[in-house]
């Protein structure tokens, strides 16, 4: 069980790092996700003016003022920063989500048939076919994991009960990636359920992993793509579909 958990790690770093298409549907989420950072954090210190004015009917004093904006700027930019460490992941996911699903597919074709996904010009046009499905798909998923997280949130505020939200939600994180293997192999429900509670443990304690990673500020930039392949392997692993 937790030996499937390591050997996924440098497979995954592989599959994308040695793989040229790979690496081009991991990097284009990341740089959507760098470009939300950089330019929200750029609009709130634009906005430097306008929360100074906000003050001035209050502060006669004009360095005072100056003084107090800066610190709400710098607030609001810290501010900014905390909820897109919360919420990146499941944003990015969303962006990502055709990128993720083909990237999942050409590592399980390399790893269980041998052989080598669709190249780059396939790959993109599939994308563009395939969209469509894509969105309905994560948006089905994404209703799902909020119904969760939300019961997580309210253990979250029952002190026995804590340590259940934080796994709930460290186990939806990993659902958030393995569906891509799920929807590939068109499992049901009720399967996606079953091959939940199998493999509890691994997901619950690599999705903790992940967890603590989306906290870190541009880290979380690469963990979506990361994820993906992180847990088509171990998926795969977890399925006898490729060798131990």
């Amino acid at each position: 069980m937790f030996g499937h958990m390591f050997k996924a790690i440098p497979i995954a770093f592989r599959m994308i790092l040695k793989d040229p298409v790979n690496f081009i549907l991991a990097i284009i989420p990341t740089i959507i996700a760098l470009a939300l950072y950089v330019s929200t954090i750029i609009y709130c210190y634009r906005q430097s003016d306008r929360l100074a004015a906000l003050f001035r009917g209050y502060i006669y004093i004009g360095e005072e003022n100056d003084f107090l904006a800066k610190i709400l700027t710098a607030v609001a930019i810290l501010f900014v920063f905390l909820i897109m460490s919360w919420t990146f992941v499941v944003v990015v996911g969303i962006i990502a989500a055709p990128f993720n699903s083909m990237m999942s597919s050409r590592i399980e074709k390399r790893l269980v048939l041998q052989v080598e996904g669709p190249n780059r010009e396939e790959t993109f046009e599939k994308i563009n076919n395939t969209l469509w499905q894509t969105f309905k798909n994560e948006f089905k998923k994404l209703f799902f994991i909020l119904i969760v997280s939300v019961l997580a949130f309210v253990f979250h505020w029952i002190p026995f009960l804590y340590p259940v939200g934080v796994i709930l939600i460290a186990l939806m994180l990993a659902v958030q990636f393995v569906d891509y293997s799920w929807s590939r192999s068109n499992m049901t429900f009720g399967a996606c359920v079953k091959d939940v509670f199998k493999n509890i443990v691994p997901y619950s304690l690599s999705g903790l992993f992940f967890l603590m990673m989306i906290t870190v500020p541009l880290v979380n930039a690469f963990i979506s793509a990361y994820a993906t392949s992180y847990y088509t392997v171990l998926w795969l692993y977890r399925q006898n579909k490729i060798a131990e």
